[in-house]
């Protein structure tokens, strides 16, 4: 008897979705879990927790699986991705990086960049011959512009700038409200929480950076403003190196949910690249479930 569903699977650095689809793509079933260790696993270990996730909704195997695995940052990397993840399950299994599933939910309109804006950010297109590039993605140390621990790193950043200048935040609103969002007394006392405990954590605080940007702090619109041209520079980095693309389409948490972002990056496009932005108003999973669709065999 053979297998009747198939399953998109987005695994992106804090969370995990999965939908369970019939062969036609059409919705079964729903399915988020935290992502776990999925930043620090091997390819090994990323298989087995897609396996896990999806053995806890059906035991039986799908007919095939549709990989955007945040982290997958080369073709070599999902490469490798793929065949751990065939192993441990005994099906067809296509991964590519978790930016790629924004074109492939988006397929209309010719060749695509995508661009995710979430915990982190990274920007990927591919040549006419079908290798893929990559920009950004370099995690919150040195990168991910825009992105929600990117956004707390550079406005923290220019609060600390502030500081020297002044020997205070000069009254910037975010100040307070990063230290009510943070259990903290001071701003240096911010700067090392952030650096005792996970990104993940203060990642959170995005919300609080982007409404002190919306009451007019100068720390908090300085973020904003270097995520936005930060991230339109990677996608033009991108078409430097030899990236077809006619189109960009964005999503993620950070950038679906601030237009005030959105409407940055897509005048930044528009302006110096000429490429119109769409910010994708479905879940990027289903562009997982179009590569099952895809890779599926079929039926006999």
């Amino acid at each position: 008897m053979e297998t009747k569903y198939i399953v998109g699977v987005d695994a992106g650095g804090s969370k995990t979705r999965l939908r369970f689809a019939d062969r036609d793509g059409a919705t079964v079933k729903d399915v988020t879990r935290p992502a776990g260790d999925w930043t620090n696993a091997d390819a090994r270990g990323k298989a087995r927790l897609v396996a896990a996730r999806i053995r806890e909704v059906d035991a039986a195997p799908p007919a095939a699986v549709g990989i955007g695995a945040h982290g997958c940052d080369s073709d070599a990397e999902c490469a490798e991705l793929r065949r751990a993840a065939e192993a441990e399950l005994g099906v067809p299994v296509a991964v590519v990086n978790d930016a790629f599933l924004l074109c492939e939910a988006a397929p209309d309109g010719g060749p695509c960049a995508g661009l995710v804006v979430g915990t982190g950010s990274i920007a990927v297109a591919r040549r006419g011959d079908g290798t893929s590039l990559y920009a950004g993605g370099w995690g919150w140390l040195v990168g991910d512009p825009g992105s929600a621990w990117g956004t707390v790193r550079d406005a923290v950043r220019a609060l600390a700038e502030a500081e020297n200048r002044t020997g205070g935040a000069g009254g910037d609103p975010l100040l307070p409200a990063l230290l009510a969002a943070s259990g903290t007394r001071s701003l240096r006392e911010v700067v090392g929480l952030m650096q005792r405990t996970p990104a993940q954590r203060w990642a959170g605080w995005a919300p609080v950076v982007f409404d002190a940007a919306e009451s007019g702090s100068a720390a908090g619109l300085a973020a904003l403003r270097t995520g936005a041209a930060e991230l339109v520079a990677l996608v033009g980095d991108l078409a430097a190196r030899g990236a077809e693309v006619r189109r960009v389409v964005a999503g993620g948490s950070v950038i679906a949910g601030r237009p005030a972002l959105a409407e940055r990056v897509a005048h930044g496009l528009r302006t110096r690249h000429g490429l119109p932005l769409t910010v994708l108003d479905t879940a990027p999973v289903a562009g997982a479930v179009h590569l099952a669709r895809r890779t599926a065999p079929r039926p006999r």
